[in-house]
């Protein structure tokens, strides 16, 4: 995975933007958390294709959710006492209707899917 630091991305602190490629702002590049979270959106990507992976995040909440509570579960082997910053950075960053509450519910212990599996529909 190539990490890219660029000032440029000034809305996040890293983004993956294809399983080979990371961008991070320049003050996080050496972040071992933040780097193991974008390496799970990267496996992501790998696992249901790149253009399939980016459909489904942009028009998808319940995807989005699943796959931002994947990567932050990662993030909190890093920095375990940060459960509740993350979940307030779900609750309030990604465009989903879940609250911080919720998020973090889901953070600590909640598996993110339903009993058939599926990821976890907010309505």
């Amino acid at each position: 995975m190539r990490v890219l630091a660029t000032p440029l991305l000034f809305w996040a602190d890293g983004m993956t933007v294809a399983p080979s490629l990371v961008v991070v702002h320049p003050r996080v590049r050496g972040d071992a958390g933040l780097l193991a979270h974008e390496a799970v959106h990267a496996r992501q990507m790998r696992e249901v294709g790149l253009l399939r992976f980016w459909w489904w995040y942009f028009t998808c909440p319940a995807f989005r959710l699943w796959s931002e509570i994947e990567a932050y579960r990662v993030s909190l082997l890093y920095q375990p006492s940060a459960a509740r910053h993350f979940a307030r950075m779900i609750a309030d960053g990604y465009l989903l209707a879940v609250s911080a509450h919720t998020a973090e519910r889901l953070l600590r212990g909640g598996t993110g899917k339903t009993a058939d599996g599926g990821p976890v529909r907010r309505h």
